[in-house]
């Protein structure tokens, strides 16, 4: 019997090349390409700084396991691409954080001796402005005495912050008070408000002794959207310790 003449038959079309060829995209890769999406999220606040972490994480997870296996996995490319935005914002969050907590401390500084300064040269009216909110201060000229005179609530509020402890000691030393910046003891940054508390040493001769104090001033400058905002003295403590001699005593 003879068997017919059957021609060859070829199962296989593009479609099954293409399956052939296929290779699948680990999950770790597109994870750390989200999370480096997500890593500008970084420079708002330290809590974020977990977010380009675990995208240099998964990102160098992916690539370990590409290159393991790289007949049947692909995504190179998401993988060195997440890890790389990753590193960057990992590295630039941290920088702008403590550059801009070093310009905090630096302008918080100028605020605080410029108060030192007004006390000193006994202008109380003048030290009494830098408490009041930017916005609200009046110009440090010749007629700001003249302001308080003519202001019974503002002379009133005046008598009162001549009435600190510690205004009314620095008061009375005048220029024998020889004041020395020591610390920063705290410092917020906030969506509404920068805040810096800076402890300074008084020094100061009384019958040919030396003697010293500490005195805590706390600045704040306001965040107002659109608005150049300036720095305030928030308030002023006498007889602070800096935290070691608070521990030796």
């Amino acid at each position: 019997m003879m068997r017919p003449n059957v021609p060859d038959v070829h199962i296989s079309d593009q479609r099954d090349a293409a399956l052939a060829s296929y290779r699948a995209v680990p999950g770790q890769a597109v994870a750390g390409l989200i999370f480096g999406l997500l890593s500008p999220l970084a420079l708002l606040d330290p809590l974020f700084w977990i977010v380009p972490a675990l995208g240099a994480f998964f990102s160098c997870w992916a690539v370990r396991r590409i290159k393991g296996d790289a007949a049947s996995l692909a995504g190179r490319g998401l993988a060195t691409a997440g890890l790389a935005v990753s590193l960057l914002f990992a590295a630039a969050a941290p920088t702008e954080w403590l550059v801009y907590r070093g310009w905090m401390r630096g302008e918080a500084r100028q605020c605080a001796e410029l108060w030192f300064r007004c006390i000193r040269d006994e202008a109380p009216h003048k030290a009494h402005q830098l408490a009041v909110p930017p916005r609200q201060r009046q110009p440090f000229d010749d007629r700001l005495w003249d302001f308080y005179r003519n202001n019974p609530r503002s002379r009133e509020a005046l008598k009162g912050y001549t009435s600190n402890p510690a205004v009314r000691a620095l008061l009375a030393l005048g220029p024998r008070a020889n004041t020395r910046f020591y610390d920063t003891t705290e410092q917020v940054r906030a969506d509404d408000l920068d805040l810096v508390e800076q402890l300074y040493a008084v020094t100061y001769d009384e019958e040919g002794e030396r003697k010293s104090f500490f005195v805590s001033v706390r600045v704040a400058r306001p965040k107002t959207p659109g608005e150049k905002t300036g720095w305030f003295v928030l308030g002023v403590e006498g007889g602070m310790l800096p935290e070691g001699l608070k521990k030796t005593e």
